[in-house]
């Protein structure tokens, strides 16, 4: 059981429409090229402290939301499935920074998630100043309501560290070496170039003797999980396009190839077998055709387009995960066709546009 993730703001402006993780986290998909080296860290680590480091829009604040599983606005009664970075013998609570932070709501908000979780609200402190020392009793104390709970260690996460601002805040920050037994900070942010000059420098030595991870736009690890999210996310696409296509040469009697083979269906068998399982439907009522295979030569062009259309994503959302899964959206309720993909603006007018796409009345 996890914590829901408080969203620490010092304004009230709300998420873009492009971060509807609404939407993310009904379609969320563990990304395997952050969660395979956490996990092997905390396969390892009674402590310690974790710093994953990526450019906007890769995935941190979902994944983090992923290992929490208790999002903001769910029912916390409701148990949901969590990523599976972490294992049974661990308890996750988290907070997302938006603005920069005192150490006065730093300490409240990770007051929160504690008492949210553990249902138990930590002793307050005295009315001074918070200090390193106030953050690592109140995690000693969360930790020690582990015992109750079945489980060893506690993951205690801080999405969005590059916003913390404050520089009196991240004094409060503990080191790795500094944490009590059986508790893990996972720490996310922006690369040193995102961040205000010099804080980032000022955070690595505060924090320091952890394990960095940095993951960048055009490591291969990641440019794989945005595909294989894209092959899952736009097969309906493909198969409503494939059924009209295929029916519409069933009902005109068309000539067409029959049979024929074509290696993108075969290196996606899901894909496959579902059009298999389309065709044999469409013949069941167009019985003069009952017993032919599968035609895949006049899918061809269909394929080639979805071929240009990740091409399309990739150079649109420039390479952002979240710009990404925004288009595909778009694709999948109808606002956006596949032959507009190629003329979307890049960046913030994105968002923007895709909402006036989604306002415009139906065809």
């Amino acid at each position: 059981m996890t914590s829901p993730a408080p969203e620490v703001r010092c304004d009230p402006t709300p998420e873009p429409a492009l971060h509807d993780f609404a939407a993310l986290d009904a379609a969320y998909v563990s990304p395997t090229y952050l969660r395979t080296p956490l996990r092997e860290f905390l396969l390892t680590t009674d402590r310690g402290l974790y710093w994953l480091r990526t450019p906007a829009g890769i995935g941190k604040t979902l994944f983090v939301r992923g290992i929490i599983a208790r999002r903001p606005g769910r029912d916390p009664a409701v148990l949901e499935g969590i990523d599976s970075t972490i294992s049974s013998d661990i308890r996750a609570i988290g907070i997302h920074l938006h603005g920069p932070m005192t150490p006065h709501a730093l300490v409240a908000a990770l007051k929160e998630a504690v008492t949210a979780e553990f249902g138990v609200a930590p002793v307050e402190a005295s009315g001074v100043e918070p200090t390193q020392a106030d953050v690592l009793a109140l995690l000693g104390a969360a930790r020690d309501q582990l015992t109750t709970a079945g489980a060893k260690r506690l993951l205690v996460a801080i999405d969005g560290l590059e916003q913390i601002g404050d520089e009196s805040a991240l004094a409060v920050l503990p080191s790795a070496a500094a944490l009590p037994p059986g508790v893990v900070l996972l720490l996310t942010s922006r690369p040193p170039e995102n961040w205000p000059q010099g804080l980032f420098e000022k955070a690595a030595a505060q924090v320091g003797g952890g394990v960095a991870r940095d993951i960048g736009y055009e490591d291969t690890v990641y440019t794989d999980t945005l595909r294989g999210y894209f092959k899952n996310q736009i097969r309906p696409l493909m198969r409503s396009r494939a059924i009209a296509h295929l029916t519409h040469l069933l009902e005109t009697k068309a000539a067409f190839e029959r049979g024929g083979r074509d290696n993108r269906l075969t290196n996606d068998p899901v894909l496959r077998d579902a059009l298999k399982d389309d065709w044999k439907k469409l013949t069941n009522k167009h019985p003069r055709y009952s017993g032919i295979q599968l035609p895949v030569v006049p899918l061809a062009e269909l394929l080639d387009q979805f071929d240009q259309l990740w091409l399309d994503l990739i150079d649109r959302s420039d390479r952002r995960f979240d710009h990404l899964a925004a288009i595909i959206r778009a694709l999948a309720d109808g606002s956006l066709q596949v032959e507009e993909v190629a003329g979307l603006p890049k960046g913030a007018g994105l968002g923007t546009h895709l909402g006036t796409l989604s306002a415009r009345p139906a065809a």
